[in-house]
C-alpha cells in the first residue's frame, strides 16, 4: 500500500502552523463479499400519538375541539381522559381519546 503525504497550502490561523493531511489508498473488497445495509427506519415504538375530542361539545351538538398529545401505550392501554380548555365553551371540559 502506498501512503503519500501531501502538504496544504493553507495555514492554520490559531496554531501557526501548516496542516497536512495523508491519502490512503481505499480498500478493495473481495468480488463475493457480503454488504450489509442498514436503514433509517424506526421500530414500532411505546409512545403513539393519540387525538382528544372533547365529549361535552359532542353530546350537544357543537364543534368539538380536539388536541393531539402522546401516551405510553404499556402504561395507559385504556383510553386517555384529560381535562381541557373548550375555546367554544369556554370552559374546561372532559377530552377523551378518539381513534
Amino acid at each position: 500500500m502506498q501512503t503519500a503525504t501531501i502538504r496544504s497550502p493553507l495555514a492554520n490561523p490559531l496554531a501557526g502552523q501548516r496542516l497536512g493531511y495523508r491519502v490512503v489508498a481505499a480498500p478493495t473488497v473481495a468480488p463475493g463479499a457480503f454488504r450489509q445495509v442498514t436503514t433509517m427506519a424506526k421500530k414500532k415504538g411505546v409512545r403513539i400519538i393519540v387525538t382528544l375530542e372533547c365529549t361535552e361539545a359532542r353530546a350537544i351538538g357543537a364543534t368539538p375541539s380536539r388536541y393531539c398529545t402522546q401516551k405510553n401505550r404499556r402504561n395507559t392501554p385504556e383510553r386517555l381522559e384529560l381535562k381541557k380548555y373548550n375555546p367554544s365553551l369556554k370552559r374546561y371540559t372532559v377530552h377523551r381519546e378518539v381513534k
